[in-house]
């Protein structure tokens, strides 16, 4: 009779820092669907190692010493046959890794400090070929992030998206005001500003009032901190 072919997921770990191996390897005792096949800690053993072994699924930290993380995937993508997934596993929170990744070749994208649940989850996702990531990354982030490269690189300015009211809006929050005072200096409810503070913020994918005091900055829209003038003043 033929054996009974092995139905786990076969998984290769790649990370610099050996405790974090030794915490991966200690969830998998606790799921008997995925095989651990081999872990490395260098990055030029990467790539030789999973064409040898062709697990299912590599978890590649980013930020390994010596051959960069994009330059690993990218090579993997390349070779012809292999059908290896890549969940990267990394400390990089900003959105623009994560869009790089998956424009790599990368299925999964898991902060190193999410619950471990994502980890395993974004593997199982991996090895069936569907795209996973971790909490604080969604779809519609990358979808507002792949659309404000596209209007960068066509000259598109963010600003001529808002409507005269956000814009408004927009130089209130970036000088410090808050909804009540943003009201009262524009004869509107709170609640109305506040429908204008959040559609200002979504057209323009803001995560925080940091990212406007930045934006606003950049394009002149306030004075610096170290301005003569007030840049706390109605515009």
């Amino acid at each position: 009779m033929p054996m009974n072919r092995d139905k786990r997921i076969s998984v290769y770990l790649a990370d610099d820092h050996e405790i974090v191996l030794k915490g991966i390897i200690s969830l998998f005792e606790f799921e008997p669907d995925l095989r651990l096949v081999g872990y490395t800690t260098h990055s030029g053993n990467v790539v030789p190692a999973v064409v040898q072994l062709k697990p299912q699924v590599l978890v590649l930290d980013l930020g390994m010493p010596g051959i960069p993380g994009g330059e690993l995937i990218r090579t993997l993508r390349s070779i012809e046959g292999l059908r290896t997934q890549i969940v990267v596993f990394t400390m990089h929170k900003d959105i623009s890794f994560v869009v790089q990744a998956l424009d790599d070749g990368a299925l999964g994208y898991v902060i190193k400090d999410a619950d471990s649940f994502h980890l395993i989850e974004a593997i199982r996702a991996a090895a069936r070929g569907l795209v996973y990531l971790s909490p604080p990354f969604s779809d519609e982030d990358l979808r507002e992030y792949r659309e404000q490269l596209r209007m960068s690189k066509m000259g598109i300015d963010l600003y001529e998206k808002l409507t005269p009211r956000e814009r408004e809006v927009l130089r209130y929050v970036a000088q410090g005001y808050t909804n009540r005072e943003m009201a009262e200096m524009m004869h509107l409810s709170v609640r109305t500003v506040e429908k204008h503070r959040y559609n200002m913020m979504k057209k323009a994918a803001f995560k925080n009032r940091t990212e406007v005091i930045q934006f606003a900055l950049r394009r002149g829209l306030i004075l610096p901190p170290d301005a003569p003038e007030t840049s706390r003043q109605q515009p």
